[in-house]
């Protein structure tokens, strides 16, 4: 069986059980005792362990054998959480990460046994008493029965079955249930109580499960499950569930449909005696009918809750989607906007004296926004999916730096275009990193000045209008600006002369100089200064910005401002010397006209004063190198009037000297490819509806 077509499929799931598996052992470092952690961890090394072997991945599949039967330990008792164990399975979990990074990468597992890891898996199992520590899974074959001992054990499964194997004896029966198993018997049907058991070796056991339900409910009607069905349609179980039956049909056809389905391993069933007598319930007892009123309704409202009449597993209704389909979808609709703008703008005219004609372009306009948004909401990833891996690397620093230090985070709900999600989790694990090592100071240094001895590390995340904001900060010992001047002076990139007229926000600056770096020594966290300067570059390649606060002996704060998407955004379209550009609309501030009399010069630079704060002015035909051409006088401008376009860059503005303002538009951001030089203030091209290219202006580099 060629199992390359799943391949992807197992990549993207198995992923997803590392992550679980990681966020789960950090609950269990702090609650040694939570059995419901155990479970979900004991669940997820079982799920893939499964997985592994189906796709022919033995050595992952026998690391995660091991860790599972570690686990079983744990969950049966025989073996208590300590520290020791935590760092083993974390190391085990680094080790399933290098098999799958090899499976993306070649296709193959890797050569790489990784005895140490086992052996010390092992040594854990056989200190708990536990004399049988596998290190190969065994396989589970079921055991061949002969035509008439199979036909015998059916028929007796009910009477020789153990009581521990009929769990659904230990299942309280609510009232209103009594009542619809004794209506169903008083119409001549049988009432049957099952546990069905599914095999071990199972990859899917909620699709069995599901699988069940289906062909019992077309044989009856289900009253009650055991876990939920909402449990059992997340995989929230075992390997067995109980269920009660009401069905016309006899107990060996009910029997038979439920062992039909693969992969289950028993179905322990018999006909139901009702616990208790059911109340009478009389017309002239108005009280109890009143009460079996609400009960009825009770049910019905169970029954909904639980996913219809015969309580059937609510369908999972989200779907993989590869990533280059989406990128596919979102070209279309960006030629849609395009062609929407061209017809916009070639029948302005008639549309000015047709009002039919206006209705209709209007109404297109309103569903290409409407396609343009749901397009750009099925793009929209969780930040969660980046940030869930950091708690982890938050609690390896800690013990690598010998610092005691926990992180923080809000948000993770916040979504970015995946684009951008795909490309942030880099620069956020440097700023991370850089607070745990450079920011935090030493517990000992803590203590001595009054902080609490646990260092904390926030990443904080929120949506800020057409932008999406996260804040990286720490309490610790903040930028001592005059050391990171000292050390930009030893590594010669700046003067001393130049370190004596700097603002501290400049000192601060030079932390993303390439190179630099305030480490005493090099190390395998920091030291070598390529943290910084990849955060900056990375960030304002996605169109962003980043800046830092710091407070000398309170802590740090980075901000970073993304945006939303890289694909279409809204724009100010403008006009400079006869030439069109598009300034991004999330990044201006404000419209001005001024006088060529307020213009103001510091150090030689023509500068504002607006409402109390200097704004430094950039004549955009000066820096794009175009040559000014003669405006037409307008009757309500006067000739020494200017248009300044104020944008801004975290607490910094500039103003954009303009000649004409054209109106906002909805724009498609092509980029111009490597072949073509263009200056750092050029981040892409338009092309506008009658077919023009306009350049998009990025303010940022302006600043």
């Amino acid at each position: 069986m060629d199992l390359s077509q799943y391949l992807e499929i197992f990549i993207d799931e198995t992923k997803e059980h590392i992550q679980t598996l990681n966020d789960q052992v950090l609950i269990l470092e702090a609650e040694p005792e939570n059995i419901d952690t155990v479970n979900e961890i004991f669940r997820a090394a079982h799920s893939l362990k499964g997985m592994a072997g189906t796709m022919g991945f033995k050595r992952m599949q026998r690391l995660t054998h091991d860790m599972e039967n570690v686990f079983s330990e744990v969950r049966n008792g025989k073996l208590n959480v300590n520290p020791d164990i935590v760092d083993v399975v974390f190391k085990c979990l680094d080790c399933i990460e290098g098999y799958l990074d090899n499976i993306v990468n070649t296709g193959d597992e890797g050569t790489e046994d990784n005895e140490d890891v086992i052996n010390v898996l092992n040594d854990i199992l056989k200190q708990s008493g536990n004399v049988e520590a596998h290190t190969e899974p065994e396989a589970e074959a079921p055991i061949e029965e002969s035509g008439e001992s199979k036909e015998a054990s059916s028929e007796s499964a009910a009477s020789d079955a153990p009581n521990e194997r009929k769990k659904y004896l230990s299942i309280p029966i609510a009232d209103f249930e009594k009542n619809a198993m004794q209506d169903a018997k008083d119409k001549g049907m049988h009432v049957y109580a099952t546990t069905v058991y599914i095999q071990e070796s199972c990859l899917l056991k909620a699709a069995r499960a599901f699988l069940v339900f289906k062909g019992v409910e077309d044989k009856g009607e289900i009253i009650k499950s055991v876990p939920s069905v909402q449990d059992i349609e997340d995989e929230r179980f075992d390997f067995d569930f109980s269920m009660f039956i009401i069905s016309e049909h006899s107990l060996e056809e009910i029997k038979k449909v439920i062992e039909n389905v693969s992969e289950i391993e028993e179905a322990v069933i018999e006909e139901f005696d009702i616990p208790t007598e059911v109340e009478d319930t009389t017309p002239v007892e108005e009280e109890k009918k009143e009460e079996k009123s609400e009960k009825t309704e009770t049910v019905k409202e169970e029954k909904k809750q639980s996913g219809g009449k015969h309580g059937k597993p609510v369908v999972n209704r989200s779907v993989r989607v590869d990533i280059e389909k989406l990128d596919d979808l979102m070209n279309i609709v960006s030629e849609l906007i395009i062609a929407k703008n061209g017809l916009v703008s070639v029948t302005s005219e008639l549309a000015a004296t047709d009002q039919s004609f206006n209705e209709q372009i209007e109404y297109l306009e309103r569903i290409t926004t409407n396609i343009h948004e749901s397009v750009m909401k099925v793009r929209m990833v969780p930040i969660e999916s980046v940030v869930n891996r950091f708690p982890r690397m938050i609690r390896d620093l800690s013990k690598k730096l010998n610092k005691e230090m926990e992180l923080i985070m809000t948000g993770e709900e916040t979504e970015l275009d995946r684009t951008v999600i795909d490309e942030i989790g880099d620069p956020l694990m440097h700023m991370l990193r850089n607070a745990a090592d450079h920011g935090l100071e030493d517990t000992i240094d803590r203590l001595k000045i009054g902080k609490p001895k646990v260092g904390t590390i926030r990443l904080d995340a929120y949506q800020d209008g057409n932008s999406v904001t996260i804040e990286v900060s720490d309490d610790g010992a903040g930028v001592d600006v005059e050391r990171v001047k000292q050390k930009a002076i030893e590594k010669g990139q700046i003067t001393e002369e130049q370190a004596e007229y700097m603002t501290e926000k400049e000192a601060i600056d030079l932390l993303f100089m390439p190179a630099f770096s305030t480490a005493e020594k090099i190390s395998d966290v920091s030291g070598r200064g390529v943290g910084l300067d990849v955060v900056k570059n990375k960030i304002e390649g996605l169109g962003g910005d980043v800046e830092v606060n710091s407070v000398l002996g309170e802590g740090t704060t980075f901000i970073v401002r993304l945006p939303l998407t890289l694909a279409i955004i809204q724009a100010l379209m403008v006009d400079v010397s006869a030439e069109k550009y598009a300034i991004p609309l999330n990044s201006i501030e404000t419209v001005e006209e001024i006088s060529e009399a307020d213009i103001k010069y510091v150090h030689s630079k023509e500068v504002i004063n607006l409402r109390g704060t200097v704004i430094p002015i950039v004549r955009l035909n000066e820096v794009l190198d175009i040559e000014p051409v003669e405006r037409e006088e307008d009757e309500f401008e006067s000739d020494d009037s200017l248009t300044v376009v104020i944008v801004k860059k975290g607490d910094k503005f500039a103003g954009l000297v303009i000649d004409r303002l054209l109106g906002q538009q909805e724009i498609v951001i092509k980029p111009l490819g490597k072949f073509i030089r263009v200056p750092k203030m050029i981040s892409g091209a338009t092309i506008l509806g009658d077919g023009e290219v306009a350049l998009i202006i990025d303010s940022n580099t302006l600043i």
